[in-house]
């Protein structure tokens, strides 16, 4: 009984260390990860709310900052902590302010960067650990799969979890190395907050024994010391009992089978060896291998290469603490959750990540040299770490362009919705989704950007945007879609022509997602009006079956818009199209925009006898267009034979090439 006892006392302490070299590496290290990490996340500010941000706050706006650690009703899981502190935010600025909650997010990444820099300098007991302490620093702040866990808000999950952490480990390693209650209490109050914030913290006392190991493996102290681990326990056990009985929406993907397990460790293996995974991509397509056999013929020799030489090096504690801590930060993900959701949430291995650079920070500081190192293994070690840099920055900074293509559009709908009649429905078609890249830098998974889930309702992002809600549907109409040099996914249901005019009729203005190459916007085009016009009011009549006027146009920044209305005389069988020219001084054609009214969604034999349509079109001026008179030609044709249907003015009067000259303009080019 006796020699069991003793576990629970604390064992005495060697503080025998060997001595390092200079410490400017691990502070060039620190400055310099946390001015990547800041150069790589600053023009995030200003994106939007994203992904489940509007669910988030659409609870916390009948709850006040108390509440959520009482009550998880409607909310998808019991994580109270970040919803706190964003409540309590909104109460102190009056509104919920993205850039400066986003910022959160940014600072607590630089503060984990700060504290792996320092945790990696601990558990390296060699002389060269302040350079694994600055290159692992280096290496956090460009980490690849931060890309979506620090612009996206969402209470701050991941960034926030990690720092607690963090924090907890390194408070509890000086508690136990200063034999200091205080810091002891300090870290084992973290231990109890970190699953407050998210189910990752639940790992929280597995990481205390993880120090305990480390300072024996260290030999400062002759046993591990299980009083603390086991406090910490008891503590997280407390939250897991809190969080099976509260209620709350719950996931559930089933009990883990072998083929997820496999599956999910190889995404895992392949963040953990993130430098040389790319190779993978290489071996496939030499071969036809699959993804997963590829991964593990890329990654596990170089991995157990790794593991040779820091044995080999006597860096045994550093091996135990980053595999340790890449393990239990990723085992909630590889038992509780599926497949599909771990390949497109490249943020689950955010937590773990702490892990792999400290891994990879000591693997580099070992190969440029402990006793002797020579400049070649400097340079050689210097021009590894600035390719995998190149790679994570280049990486992350195209995921970023994704997430800022997606900007616009949101803040568009929300200054839409602003601004229309309270109780008109928004149509919005073809709405952002998720957008990626087509090729592939990781073999397993595709790496790209969530805007909005497909379960999160788009009045949900208006509401988060505007404090307000306002009636709005997204619907996906694919024969508009426009191919793009990236893979892009939509927003809403599948619809074909007779369920879109079902929603056409049903809304009021209707606003169409334009993609390009470098720029996502929303179009306002127009609406369908049930409201009955006097067939006088209309200003050319083709051929007795649809009349047509301008009922407004604006000419800006050489961007000319017009707003035609469309009234159906007869019910129309053929399939007619509708041509909008731009003529010039010398009255050639310089511009045109041609199809279907309401940008290609509404063609006329859709529509009963009666039906109004408004109808806008936006006519480019090109540039250095030269001053003079240009003029507006509208007309309907049938694509099929070309034949256009012929025009009368409101005179009777036939138009010249069936082409109704709506719009005469004087333009000035100053």
């Amino acid at each position: 009984m006796n020699r069991w006892l003793r576990f629970f006392r604390r064992p005495l302490f060697t503080p025998a260390i060997r001595s390092a070299t200079s410490r400017w590496p691990i502070y060039l290290g620190l400055i310099f990860g946390v001015w990547l990490s800041f150069m790589l996340y600053a023009g995030t500010l200003s994106l939007p709310f994203l992904q489940e941000d509007s669910t988030h706050i659409r609870w916390l706006s009948w709850h006040d900052p108390i509440e959520p650690f009482f009550s998880a009703e409607g909310a998808p899981a019991y994580r109270p902590l970040g919803k706190s502190i964003i409540k309590v935010w909104y109460l102190i600025l009056g509104h919920h302010d993205r850039i400066w909650l986003r910022f959160h997010n940014i600072a607590f990444n630089a503060l984990n960067i700060a504290l792996i820099a320092a945790l990696a300098s601990w558990v390296d007991n060699s002389r060269h650990r302040y350079w694994t302490g600055g290159i692992a620093a280096i290496l956090f702040g460009t980490f690849p799969f931060a890309y979506q866990a620090i612009p996206w808000i969402n209470n701050f999950f991941y960034p926030l979890a990690n720092f607690l952490l963090l924090a907890m480990t390194a408070v509890y390693w000086q508690a136990r190395v200063r034999h200091s209650n205080r810091l002891l209490a300090l870290a084992l109050f973290l231990c109890f907050l970190a699953p407050f914030e998210i189910e990752y913290g639940l790992m929280a006392s597995g990481l205390l024994f993880t120090v305990e190991l480390i300072f024996w493996l260290q030999k400062r102290q002759p046993y591990p010391w299980l009083t603390g681990p086991l406090l910490g326990l008891a503590l997280n056990l407390l939250f897991l009992v809190r969080s099976l009985t509260i209620p709350k929406q719950t996931y559930a993907f089933g009990p883990p089978t072998s083929s997820r397990l496999l599956l999910i460790s190889t995404y895992f293996l392949q963040g953990l060896m993130y430098p040389i995974s790319p190779a993978a991509i290489w071996l496939m397509e030499l071969t036809g291998m699959g993804d997963v056999a590829a991964i593990w013929l890329v990654s596990l020799p170089v991995l157990l290469l790794m593991i040779a030489l820091l044995l080999r090096q006597r860096q045994g504690a550093l091996l135990a603490f980053s595999l340790l801590w890449f393990a239990l930060l990723n085992l909630p993900a590889l038992v509780f959750v599926d497949f599909d959701y771990v390949v497109n949430s490249p943020r689950l291995l955010y937590p773990p990540g702490v892990g792999i650079v400290i891994l990879w920070g000591g693997f580099l500081a070992v190969l440029a040299g402990e006793r002797e190192r020579s400049t070649f293994r400097l340079v050689f070690t210097g021009f590894l770490l600035l390719l995998i840099l190149a790679s994570s920055i280049t990486f992350v900074r195209e995921r970023n362009f994704y997430y800022r293509l997606a900007e616009r559009p949101l803040l568009q709908l929300a200054e839409i919705a602003r601004q229309a009649p309270v109780k008109e429905e928004l149509l919005v078609v073809n709405f952002p989704s998720w957008l990626s890249p087509r090729e592939r830098t990781f073999a397993m998974g595709n790496h790209g950007v969530q805007i909005i889930p497909f379960y999160i309702n788009i009045q949900e992002l208006i509401y988060a945007h505007n404090e307000i809600d306002h009636p709005a549907r997204a619907i996906q109409f694919a024969n508009i879609r426009q191919e793009q040099p990236y893979y892009y996914g939509m927003l809403g249901e599948h619809v074909a022509y007779e369920k879109l005019a079902e929603y056409l009729a049903q809304s009021g203005d209707v606003y169409l997602t334009d993609w390009d190459t470098d720029q996502v916007e929303l179009l306002h085009a127009g609406r369908v009006s049930g409201t009955p016009f006097e067939s006088g009011e209309f200003s050319f009549n083709f051929d007795d079956t649809v009349q047509l006027k301008l009922d407004d146009n604006t000419l800006q920044d050489n961007k000319l818009t017009l707003n035609l209305q469309w009234l159906l005389h007869q019910k129309v069988d053929d399939d007619l199209t509708v041509f909008v020219h731009l003529y010039g001084p010398d009255g050639q054609l310089i511009n045109q925009a041609d199809g279907y009214p309401l940008s290609g969604m509404s063609p006329f034999w859709l529509w009963p006898a009666g039906q109004t349509l408004l109808d806008q079109r936006i006519l480019d001026l090109p540039d250095e267009s030269p001053p003079g008179v240009y003029q507006v030609g509208v007309g309907l044709y049938n694509p099929v034979n070309g034949n256009r249907l012929p025009v009368y003015d409101a005179t009777g009067t036939a138009q010249p090439n069936s082409v109704a000259r709506v719009l005469t303009i004087n333009y000035d080019e100053e």
